[in-house]
């Protein structure tokens, strides 16, 4: 048998990069495996394509129910300002949108193209169309099976991805490899996604978007909120405010849970704020009819929609709206109960939560606990961030981290 690979990683999107380039850093005969034509596919199906990979910004709190003390030593370990400081040291000018970071070109696939070039720079054996099917633990190696050849590898890293975006390849490989060698998982379900509504009031809204406020609830108790821009479609809600609580609706939904969400189309106001308001703004508007009582406020067809939701007739002058009509439209404006049924499904989500659990790797390295020599990285562990880039910096940090330990490992005995 030829002599084995220092480290082998089977997944080739941005935490299987980040781990071969770490690991062939150091010298070291490193190969990735891809099972679809090309690496970083799945990259082009992040946020808006423009390539959001950080966030100057980053926390803890940015990582839904996260392990501090698995997360934290991996993010400062390679961190947002290591991340951006690397990006223009290969070449990617950056730049900053609200806390945003995106390189310069916008271009999601001139960042592929120059990950590529890092690794081929470093050496690293790119093969594709390689699905494997088992990894066997020897003596001192690993047996990689593929379906069309085998590898014998020191120490592997697990970098497949998780099922989002399956359109791009995605899928159960990574799960069903982890399972195999005996590792625990938290059922893998759709993240930062849209939220499909039971409600009637989609033909009402399909097309608008308008800025507002999102609050989840699951058993009548609230889960999560975000607010920002609000895109309504034929089948509910999307935009970032949708995509931020998606996951504790895919969750809450799975387990058999009843959810609901409030919108307020007034963010930062209550209904006893916006009831003040909406007092305020009869005076000024009171020639008019109630179907032109918030416009120039937010969109017309949002609008018409919660006049007559609060019980108010189109046609009612305004100077003659009661009271408690107004009240009842502050409630509706800032409080808009809508039932959900549904969250998009994984090949329209940009991320999954749910994976390999945290507990089965140790800190800092991300080696598993059950099979030493063994790493996993990026989203296949059960680690999801917010929309804004964290989950792209979870992606790099963990695969430096992965890959880089993983190569310190291939080496001891030399």
């Amino acid at each position: 048998m030829s002599k084995p690979y220092d480290v082998l990683i089977i997944g080739g999107g941005i935490a299987g990069m980040s781990a071969a380039i770490a690991a062939a850093r150091e010298k070291s005969d490193v190969v990735l495996l891809e099972q679809g034509d090309r690496v970083g596919n799945k990259l082009g199906f992040t946020g808006d394509g423009r390539c959001n990979f950080t966030n100057e910004n980053i926390g803890i709190d940015n990582y839904y129910d996260a392990d501090p003390g698995i997360v934290l030593p991996v993010l400062e370990a390679f961190s947002n300002e290591d991340l951006m400081r690397w990006f223009e040291e290969i070449g990617i000018d950056i730049k900053v949108e609200d806390g945003r970071v995106y390189p310069v070109c916008e271009q999601v696939g001139d960042v592929v193209d120059i990950l590529r070039l890092q690794m081929n720079r470093h050496f690293v054996r790119v093969e594709t169309y390689r699905k494997v099917i088992s990894i066997e633990k020897g003596e001192d190696s690993f047996e990689v099976h593929c379906v069309n050849g085998d590898y014998n590898a020191k120490c592997v890293v697990l970098a497949t991805g998780s099922k989002a975006a399956v359109a791009t390849g995605a899928g159960e490989e990574g799960y069903r490899l982890a399972e195999q060698l005996g590792m625990s998982m938290k059922k893998a379900l759709p993240a930062q996604t849209d939220l499909r509504v039971t409600s009637t009031y989609t033909s009402d809204w399909d097309g608008v978007s308008c800025d507002g406020s999102l609050t989840l609830l699951v058993d009548g108790q609230q889960a999560a909120e975000a607010a920002g821009l609000l895109e309504f479609t034929a089948s509910g809600i999307s935009g970032v405010p949708a995509r931020t609580v998606s996951r504790y609706a895919s969750r809450a939904l799975d387990e058999g849970k009843t959810v609901e969400a409030l919108i307020s189309f007034l963010p930062g106001k209550n209904a006893d704020e916006a009831y003040d308001f909406l007092i305020g703004r009869r005076a000024r508007v009171e020639d008019y009819l109630a179907r032109h009582y918030l416009l120039g406020l937010i969109p017309k067809k949002i609008a018409r929609m919660l006049i007559r939701e609060a019980g108010i007739r189109h046609s009612q002058p305004i100077q003659y709206l009661k009271d408690d009509k107004i009240r009842r439209l502050a409630e509706t404006m800032t409080g808009l109960r809508v039932g959900i049924g549904g969250t998009g499904n994984f090949r329209q989500s940009q991320t999954c939560t749910g994976g390999v659990l945290t507990s089965e790797v140790q800190p800092v390295t991300l080696e598993s606990k059950k099979v030493p020599g063994v790493y996993l990285a990026g989203d296949l562990l059960d680690v999801d961030g917010m929309p804004g880039g964290y989950s792209l910096q979870w992606a790099f940090s963990s695969g430096f981290a992965a890959g880089s330990a993983a190569v310190a490992k291939a080496k001891e005995g030399d």
